[in-house]
């Protein structure tokens, strides 16, 4: 989650931002192999004394690649009818010589057919960690469909209607992305939620600052209740889009996982200089609040998102970002104030790709 901002009318104090620690890259491609069997050769025609020729092929077909196993047994037939002379004396006249017919041609058994194997294809290699985060098919999913999500009528007043409140986001969240990540190809895997006041406890690290985070260990967004507590008694529609912005953009991180972005990305930083890694992070991150975004904009009317609360929901995504003494990775101001407002007006992952993106962009 990128540095939050204040209300336009209360300076931001310092605080740092919360780190995840670095995850171990699962991922694996996997292949379904269908199974298939051949053509079966013709028998023979019997001859006498005849062989019988029993063949039998099986054809296994791998990603349709056809390969011929063929088995024989030879069956000598003696089964076939002999013919007995009659015995007796000679006839008492002779008989008129009978012309002779030819033999009969026997016609030669045919040859058996054979299926020629076909060609054998290999399978497309997996694609690379790079690949994935650039060209994702994520990105060739189309616009993402409205699902009348309405914002929670409880407000932020208290940790447990706080809670309620993010509740209520995740669920439209739950139902808006399933299509997307399936049409990508992916399982949706809906995250779970922790709202938590006082200090986090995760598989990513114990946390008692306050902000809010996604851990890929265990698949959880992880809401800080105390903010928004606070920004609610002060300013309730500035409270109400940073908390919606919130939410969305760690569930956003959530669908990063699933369709292997976010492991793919670490594997991708692994390797890079101190400077790129810092990058990569700002891709990610940015990322991230361009997804959430796609789906506030989606439902920007069921939701409300106008007027008042949509003048602080700007000043939110124009606002957040990195500060300047710590670490740049998350994102300028004017990179955040871009992605948000693209994913916010496009309403399509398409428009999200920031690891394709000029570095100018994702300063």
């Amino acid at each position: 989650m990128p540095q939050q901002p204040q209300p336009p009318y209360q300076q931001a104090p310092s605080r740092p931002q919360y780190q995840q620690p670095p995850y171990q890259p699962a991922w694996q491609p996997q292949y379904r192999q269908p199974l298939g069997w051949g053509q079966l050769p013709p028998q023979p025609k019997k001859r006498s004394p005849v062989l019988l020729v029993l063949g039998v092929l099986g054809g296994l077909a791998v990603l349709g690649a056809l390969g011929i196993a063929v088995a024989s047994n030879l069956l000598e037939d003696n089964s076939e009818p002999t013919v007995t002379r009659p015995v007796g004396p000679p006839p008492a006249q002779p008989t008129k010589a009978q012309p002779t017919r030819p033999a009969a041609t026997t016609r030669p058994p045919s040859a058996p057919v054979t299926t020629k194997p076909r060609p054998t294809t290999k399978p497309k290699p997996p694609p690379t960690a790079s690949q994935i985060v650039t060209a994702n098919t994520l990105y060739r999913t189309g616009t993402q469909r409205a699902v009348n999500c309405k914002e929670s009528k409880v407000g932020l007043s208290s940790a447990s209607k706080a809670t309620a409140y993010y509740r209520q986001i995740k669920a439209c969240l739950d139902r808006a992305w399933p299509r997307q990540v399936q049409a990508a190809g992916y399982r949706f895997r809906a995250p779970a939620l922790v709202a938590w006041v006082g200090s986090a406890n995760s598989p990513c690290g114990n946390s008692d600052r306050s902000l809010s985070f996604y851990c890929s260990s265990n698949h959880t967004v992880y809401m800080d209740v105390s903010d928004d507590v606070s920004y609610y008694k002060q300013n309730r529609s500035f409270a109400r889009a940073l908390a919606s912005h919130t939410v969305a953009h760690e569930y956003a991180h959530a669908m990063q996982q699933v369709t292997g972005i976010l492991p793919a990305y670490y594997q991708v930083r692994y390797d890079a200089t101190a400077a790129k890694a810092l990058e990569l992070n700002r891709r990610m991150e940015l990322q991230a609040s361009c997804l959430g975004n796609v789906f506030l904009g989606t439902n920007r009317r069921s939701y409300g998102l106008t007027g008042v609360l949509y003048n602080q929901w700007l000043y939110v995504v124009n606002n957040s970002g990195d500060v300047s003494y710590l670490p740049r990775d998350h994102g300028s101001k004017k990179s955040h104030g871009y992605w948000g407002r693209r994913g916010f007006n496009g309403r399509n992952p398409a428009v999200c790709n920031t690891f394709a993106a000029p570095g100018s962009q994702v300063s």
